[in-house]
């Protein structure tokens, strides 16, 4: 092997390695960034019920907005409406593309941009321009994307976003137990943590030994649960 090869792949600097860190922190990235995404899973969980939530508050707000198309306050308040759910939905692709490397697809267009609705209405000044922007959002396509990702997104939160967040809170439960089995059967009688019934010292340190696991389980589990949340996200929106 010519001398200083090796040197020359490692040094700072050298060519190509600005491309290998660049692949190392896009692994990490998918993988959940090891011990820390798993420490972090359950707080990024939380973060993302959260914006589940609330895009499902805006979504059907918008159902809201279009029935009130009538009496034409509708078309003033469609636009900023879709606007709002397509923040949020964009949100969800840069937090997916931040914590776990689940971006736009390649090839898609600008995810950071409402699909020209306002810019109709600037085009038209006045009623003309509310009207043309407010039927131009109703017929994008990504507009009932992002609608049906806020609809998804209230249950796929429940079985993915949440489970690391549920999974921490159950294993220290679990691990507090020795602490906290004595006042817990005193107030509930006929107690059990999963299988393991309360009635002793002995089964509370018991707990704690399943506690542990439930731990492990979540720090394992818990970023593949959110990345698998946000290619949903990301196969719902289309982008």
């Amino acid at each position: 092997m010519p001398e200083g090869t090796v040197g020359v792949a490692t040094r700072p600097g050298a060519p190509g390695q600005a491309e290998r860190d660049d692949g190392a922190r896009a692994r990490r990235a998918q993988r959940g960034g090891g011990l820390i995404g798993g420490l972090l899973a359950p707080w990024r969980g939380l973060v993302l019920m959260l914006l589940g939530w609330t895009a499902t508050v805006v979504s059907w707000l918008l159902i809201t907005a279009i029935t009130t198309l009538f009496i034409w306050v509708g078309f003033a308040l469609v636009p900023l409406v879709a606007k709002a759910l397509r923040g949020l939905a964009d949100c969800q692709l840069r937090l997916g593309q931040r914590w776990y490397g689940v971006g736009p697809s390649e090839g898609a267009g600008s995810w950071e941009r409402h699909p020209g609705a306002l810019d109709a209405a600037a085009e038209a000044p006045g009623v003309p321009g509310l009207v043309k922007g407010a039927l131009r959002v109703l017929r994008g396509r990504s507009t009932w994307r992002d609608w049906a990702w806020a609809q998804i997104s209230l249950v796929a939160s429940w079985f993915l976003a949440v489970v690391p967040l549920l999974l921490f809170a159950l294993g220290l439960f679990g691990v507090l137990m020795p602490v906290l089995w004595d006042p817990w059967v005193s107030t509930w009688d006929n107690s059990w943590y999963g299988f393991i019934r309360l009635e002793s010292a002995r089964s509370a340190n018991w707990a704690a030994g399943l506690g542990v696991v439930w731990l492990l389980l979540g720090l394992w589990i818990g970023p593949y649960a959110l990345r698998a949340q946000a290619k949903l996200a990301r196969a719902v929106l289309g982008r």
